[in-house]
């Protein structure tokens, strides 16, 4: 059955560690596909800077090359808050029969039991946990600790077994890059050109984004 990736974000502006992530969770478990997911309005954070079709456009831009990648617009097309869970549902519902695979970074991992039921999520898919090589910091919630323990598996074979259910880590090398970063870049005048697409960056340059704003 199909592996497929699935990996949220805001992507404001999609840079190259969103890429590279992508890429090596797509090489590491053998994904069909990883599906970008850009978010439309998150809970956890302030709104995007970039519109809904500058950040698709940017996207598009950058995985124009990539045939493995690919960008999945049903948050941008339901005008409401974007919930994992929810997004989820309607994946499942979509791959009935495919094995659905939710990547995250360490970082984001570790506060997931601020998401809106986060514990059901495992009834639609995989969580994929990205490390840095030598990364180990755990989450402080006892609830939370305990979840992954009860649901962990070290086996990769296991995500073949069963469509949805595992918590599964994986080491990925990932950049040290942010969108929060670039715009702050960006409207220091420093350089970006290292941090993105070259697609990416003029179109940024070319629709004047992120002036005065990070």
């Amino acid at each position: 059955m199909p592996l497929i990736g699935v990996l949220g974000g805001t992507f404001d502006p999609i840079h190259n560690g969103h890429i590279r992530l992508a890429l090596e969770a797509k090489e590491q478990l053998s994904l069909d596909h990883v599906r970008l997911i850009p978010l439309n309005f998150p809970p956890h954070r302030s709104r995007p800077v970039a519109s809904t079709l500058q950040r698709r456009t940017m996207i598009e831009l950058a995985i124009d090359n990539e045939e493995c990648l690919r960008i999945d617009l049903r948050e941008l097309d339901n005008d409401e808050i974007s919930y994992s869970i929810n997004t989820l549902k309607s994946l499942r519902h979509e791959f009935i029969d495919d094995t659905l695979c939710l990547i995250l970074g360490r970082d984001a991992f570790n506060k997931i039991d601020r998401w809106k039921d986060w514990k059901k999520l495992l009834n639609y898919a995989h969580i994929i946990v990205a490390n840095r090589p030598g990364e180990s910091d755990e989450p402080k919630a006892h609830e939370l600790k305990q979840w992954i323990k009860q649901h962990q598996s070290n086996q990769l074979t296991a995500l073949n077994e069963k469509l949805f259910g595992y918590i599964y880590f994986i080491n990925i090398p990932m950049l040290d890059i942010s969108s929060s970063l670039i715009r702050k870049r960006h409207v220091e005048s420093k350089a970006i050109a290292q941090f993105l697409s070259v697609s990416t960056q003029n179109y940024i340059k070319e629709n004047n984004l992120y002036q005065g704003t990070v």
